[in-house]
């Protein structure tokens, strides 16, 4: 197999609070940059690009995950964001969870604090969307909690509440955002997500990853409810041992020229093992096959997993995918899989990067026409502190 090399570049080292990192387009250079943070320390930067020079826009109480859009509607984008999320998963209150949004200051500023503006609360949020997710007209916020809103553990045994926003007509003058929908029964243990394209009527669409496994998932306008159909059940060996089943991470990838389409995963809950999905003419269940399994569960019951994303990295117009291992090692780095033989589940993989990852952000960002990819660290004191954090990017230079 021939990967292609990665060049490293270490944008930040020495980090002493890291989870989300993003490729964001703010200043519309036609150049994506890097927004990260913590939930620790709750800096908010953005790594301007070309030339890497941070920025810092916000300081945050716990800031999770990140959606950008243009909010305002004056050709710039807005952010959105999680905070506030409480002590952890495991200790959370009903109390713990906001959304807010950032207004971008427009060129030239981009380096001074944004406008912070309130758009809600929502227990345990832990991802974000701006779209259309039952309205085509109107801007939307989709907003997935990880658990239910009890709080502590029994809100792992509640279904998350999925949450649809509308944006305000006059949305610099609106205290907060309408609940447009809810969804309070499909999933527990939500961990992620990815797109899955869009309805006939122009709604998002998106394959879940939860204690349920993986699910197609929408909003059904004749019907005006969401469904869920589960189309892989994720890892139910572990249970017993850690109390987690099903799927945390997914990504979703083509293999035109082997005529197939698979969903790879982490699984179970910030797991420890790497499975692919291949669509399969069987109704329902597409089959599953593990790849690896990254070390055993700690004492919480977790392992080195936290982001797996699918792209085509070596330009042959089929998906590779990278799993994103947060340590400690030697199960750190990210991992470059790509299929051999699919319908014989035969796959190659390599590790292309030894720094703690918590999430992977994709990009053209030196704009040559491959795919590069970023890291950051996961560092969240009193829960994960990777070994030597870094935020750094590495840049594809081709097989």
């Amino acid at each position: 197999m021939q990967v292609p090399y990665f060049e490293r570049e270490v944008l930040a080292d020495g980090l002493t609070d890291g989870y989300w990192i993003q490729a964001v387009d703010l200043n519309g250079s036609g150049r994506p940059g890097l927004l990260t943070s913590g939930l620790a320390e709750g800096v908010v930067r953005w790594y301007e690009n070309p030339g890497w020079t941070p920025h810092v826009i916000a300081r945050m109480s716990q800031p999770v995950a990140w959606a950008a859009a243009d909010i305002t509607g004056d050709g710039t984008l807005d952010l959105a964001v999680c905070h506030d999320y409480g002590k952890s998963m495991y200790a959370h209150t009903p109390d713990d969870g906001s959304i807010s949004w950032l207004r971008n200051p427009g060129p030239g500023l981009l380096g001074s604090p944004w406008e912070v503006r309130r758009i809600g609360g929502l227990v345990s949020a832990h991802r974000l969307r701006l779209g259309h997710f039952t309205s085509a007209e109107r801007l939307q916020l989709l907003a997935l909690p990880v658990v239910g809103g009890i709080g502590g553990r029994a809100g792992m045994e509640q279904p998350a509440v999925v949450t649809v926003l509308n944006r305000p007509d006059d949305v610099l003058a609106a205290p907060e955002w309408e609940v447009a929908a809810v969804d309070d029964a499909s999933f527990r243990i939500l961990h992620d997500y990815v797109p899955a394209g869009t309805s006939g009527s122009g709604l998002e669409r998106f394959v879940v990853a939860s204690r349920e496994g993986l699910s197609s998932y929408g909003w059904d306008g004749g019907a005006d409810a969401w469904t869920a159909r589960r189309f892989g059940g994720g890892e139910d060996g572990q249970q017993a041992r850690t109390g987690f089943r099903g799927s945390s991470s997914v990504a979703l990838g083509g293999l035109p020229a082997q005529g197939a389409r698979y969903a790879a995963t982490i699984e179970p809950f910030h797991g420890n093992t790497v499975a692919v999905y291949v669509e399969s003419p069987d109704a329902g269940m597409w089959r599953r096959t593990v790849l690896d399994v990254y070390g055993d569960p700690n004492d919480v019951g977790e392992g080195p997993g936290h982001h797996v994303v699918a792209a085509d990295f070596d330009g042959d117009g089929e998906d590779e995918f990278l799993v994103a291992l947060r340590g400690p090692m030697p199960w750190q780095g990210v991992f470059y899989y790509k299929a051999v033989d699919v319908a014989a589940g035969l796959w190659t993989k390599k590790r292309v990067s030894q720094d703690s990852a918590a999430r992977i952000a994709v990009a053209d960002f030196n704009g040559d026409g491959a795919l590069d990819f970023a890291t950051t660290g996961y560092y969240t004191p009193g829960y994960f502190l990777a070994d030597n954090p870094v935020v750094a990017v590495y840049r594809n230079l081709g097989l």
